[in-house]
This record gives C-alpha cells, sequence and structure tokens, in this order.
C-alpha cells in the first residue's frame, strides 16, 4: 500500500486555479522533493493534503485513508517554512513539547515519567539535548530547527512533511538539518516529503522528485527528470542552463 496517495487534486481560490488535476503516489520509506517556482502551489499541495486547506475536486489518501479519519494525523509530522511566535513568551523547548504529546499518546500509569523520558530521547535524535531548558525565542535558526523537527516526529510519524524548512540558516545549518532528516529516514523509516528550491539538496537527498507549476510537470528520479528542458518547463528560460554539482564528476 502506497504511504500516501494523491489523485486529481484540484485546489481554487478567488476562481484563480492554484492546483489544477495533481496525480501521484509515495512509497513508505521514501524521500520526495517537491519544486517550482514561486506561486507554483508547492505550500498548497502540502497544506491541501494535511486537510489544512480545503480541494474542490480529487482525493488524498495516507495508507489508504483520508486524512480526516479517525488517528490517521498520528502517522503524519509537518514542519512549517516560517514558525511564527512571539519570542518574548516564557515557553522552554521542555514545556513546547510537553505540551505537543497527546494526551492519548502513553498508558495513565507512570505517563509524566514517560512523557518526560520520550522527550529526552527525542532531544538526543535531533541533537537538541542542551536545548532542554532553553527558551523557544533565545534559539538560533538552526536550534530551532532541530526543536520543530522534534515537536514534528513527537508522535512517532510515518510521515514527515518540510516545506522549505533550511531556508534562512546557513550553508553549514543546512548541511546538518538535511543529514539529520535522512538519518530519520533510514533508521526510523520515516517517509519524507520536502520542499526545496535547492537542486543540489534535490539530486542529494531525494528519491523522486516532483516537478510543480499548478500542473504536475514531471515525476520522477531526479537524475531523469531534471533536463534542461524540464527545468525550463518549470522555472523558465533563466534556468535553462544549470547544472548540478553532481554533473562536475560525472
Amino acid at each position: 500500500m502506497d504511504a500516501l496517495s494523491v489523485e486529481n487534486l484540484c485546489v481554487t481560490a478567488n476562481e484563480r486555479h492554484l492546483l489544477e488535476n495533481i496525480t501521484f503516489s509515495i512509497k513508505q520509506g521514501m524521500v520526495v522533493a517537491i519544486i517550482g517556482p514561486n506561486g507554483a502551489g508547492k505550500t498548497t499541495l502540502v497544506k491541501a493534503i494535511l486537510g489544512l486547506v480545503p480541494y474542490q475536486q480529487g482525493s488524498v489518501l495516507i495508507y489508504g485513508r483520508p486524512i480526516g479519519n479517525g488517528d490517521l494525523s498520528s502517522k503524519v509530522g509537518y514542519v512549517p517554512q516560517k514558525l511564527e511566535f512571539d519570542r518574548s513568551f516564557p515557553l522552554t523547548v521542555s514545556e513546547l513539547l510537553h505540551f505537543t504529546v497527546p494526551p492519548a499518546f502513553f498508558l495513565p500509569f507512570h505517563k509524566k515519567k514517560q512523557e518526560d523520558e520520550h522527550i529526552r530521547s527525542l532531544l538526543e535524535v535531533v541533537g537538541a539535548q542542551d536545548l532542554k531548558n532553553r527558551s523557544i525565542g533565545s534559539l538560533s535558526g538552526g536550534e530551532l530547527q532541530r526543536v520543530m523537527i522534534a515537536k514534528a516526529i513527537v508522535n512517532d510519524p510515518k510521515i514527515l512533511f518540510l516545506d522549505e524548512p533550511a531556508s534562512g540558516v546557513d550553508i553549514e545549518g543546512q548541511e546538518r538539518f538535511h543529514d539529520l532528516v535522512m538519518r530519520l529516514n533510514r533508521e526510523k523509516g520515516l517517509t519524507v516529503i520536502l520542499i526545496s528550491h535547492d537542486l543540489n539538496v534535490v539530486y542529494r537527498y531525494a528519491d523522486d522528485v516532483l516537478c510543480l507549476n499548478r500542473k504536475l510537470v514531471c515525476n520522477g528520479k531526479p537524475a531523469e527528470m531534471l533536463t534542461d528542458e524540464v527545468i525550463k518547463s518549470v522555472y523558465g528560460e533563466m534556468m535553462g542552463g544549470y547544472r548540478h554539482s553532481c554533473h562536475d564528476h560525472d
């Protein structure tokens, strides 16, 4: 069974077509990148899949069931592109994660002890164990990224959606972030769906790529799909001569 199946998805707002007849499927454990120019509908697609924006036509199934069906939301983690919050609000990393854990995640007996251990383990996984007592507002961009990953996987999801999560972070921080995500993919079998503007990231990490420009332009392995012709059709003539760094070694 596919981890995610999208069929004939259409999203319209103010009589404008944001997505038109999008169809694709993703197997469990894959890393899939979504690329496209600004305004192509990448974030709209992810939000429609998650049930955060309505769609007028089509279907979205996670493990064969609609996202709103029962406990399916616990199978999905999401890190948005921007996190809007009041940096002066006195909330620590540990408190944020405690608030995120759903009441039914542990058995009532020894729940607090289990929850503390779970959060400690999560912070170790993402390399943020030293941030436990730090306030959210004091974190750097890279530190906040790691905490948001911990927050997204607090329910032990099967699919993780990332909407350009490395934007605004320095190159070294981006490298650490993507390495962390790929480690979660390998060790936990986590399916990762990543929106990215960086084609080098797509070539390096993604098993498949979805090229989006309101319609699905292509879907397949990056090395096979991202030809000059496809890149021109997605991004326009300015990107037609793009060469990713892997070509330097061909």
